[in-house]
């Protein structure tokens, strides 16, 4: 889903630094190699497996991602509410789904040093959870390998009641659809809903062309939101959000509504009713 090179430096489409990737520029890197790094970046997951079942699609899942591999992975469910978890997912409270923000890093295998043989289309990718509706911050991996129609396999393995499952996860990126830029970080600085001194809370929101995804976090809250652009309609938050519809102003919690309709340079503010965001990252 996410890149950031493993030196920890960011991954573009003109140059790749790391001591995994010895390449200078686009001319000496390999047309998969780039599109693996391929950032900013939306993702549509099209097909989940476990094992060797055929895929299927019970969430709508979008994966944004920053060029400094800074993500925000929300996946709504399809299914109907049951009040029951489905195999691979954690729910919590008011949430029919998961939801999930970091940072990311990126290996491409090398023949030395690595662990791994150097083939062609694969690299291996971990994410860090920083915030997470599961409320599991830790780090996982998956392999991601680039087939043939453009989409990208992801490939690893999940624990399922005690038992460790191979799956499979197809993304692709959305037709039709300005994906590119701008792309724009916010994250939350200083904070206005804190009820006691030291209490966890942190906020990420990433929006990348067309497409606006942020979370807020606290010791006993989690707030979400998804918000798409269309001729005609202007930006237009997900109803399967659970942050309150007065998003438009000042009162909301997440800045997506202003991340999309101000223009925003690096290092600008937005205070709200969660507390101050302030712009980290902008490519235009």
């Amino acid at each position: 889903m996410t890149i950031t090179i493993a030196s920890g430096l960011p991954a573009h489409r003109q140059a790749e630094s790391s001591s995994n990737a010895k390449t200078s520029s686009s001319d000496d890197t390999p047309a998969w190699k780039l599109e693996l790094m391929k950032r900013p970046l939306v993702e549509l997951r099209q097909g989940f497996s476990l094992g060797y079942e055929a895929p299927t699609e019970e969430s709508s899942t979008i994966a944004l991602t920053a060029p400094s591999g800074k993500f925000v992975d929300i996946r709504f469910s399809t299914l109907p509410v049951t009040g029951k978890d489905t195999q691979v997912t954690k729910q919590l409270g008011n949430i029919h789904g998961t939801a999930s923000a970091g940072i990311a890093t990126i290996f491409f295998p090398e023949k030395e040093g690595s662990g791994w043989p150097a083939y062609n289309c694969h690299a291996h990718v971990q994410w860090q959870h920083i915030l997470d509706s599961s409320r599991e911050f830790g780090t996982d991996g998956a392999d991601m390998i680039l087939l043939a129609d453009g989409a990208t396999m992801e490939v690893g393995f999940i624990e399922i009641r005690g038992t460790m499952k191979y799956f499979k996860e197809y993304w692709v990126t959305p037709p039709n659809k300005a994906t590119d830029i701008p792309c724009l970080v916010a994250e939350l600085t200083a904070s206005h809903t804190a009820k006691t001194e030291g209490a966890a809370i942190r906020g990420m929101a990433v929006r990348i062309g067309d497409f606006c995804q942020g979370i807020l976090q606290t010791d006993t809250e989690f707030w979400f939101e998804r918000w798409e652009y269309s001729q005609g309609s202007g930006w237009v938050k997900d109803t399967r959000s659970n942050t309150p519809q007065a998003a438009e102003s000042t009162s909301g919690i997440l800045p997506c509504w202003q991340m999309g309709e101000k223009s925003l340079e690096l290092g600008a503010t937005m205070e709200l009713t969660s507390g101050v965001w302030n712009i980290t990252e902008v490519l235009y």
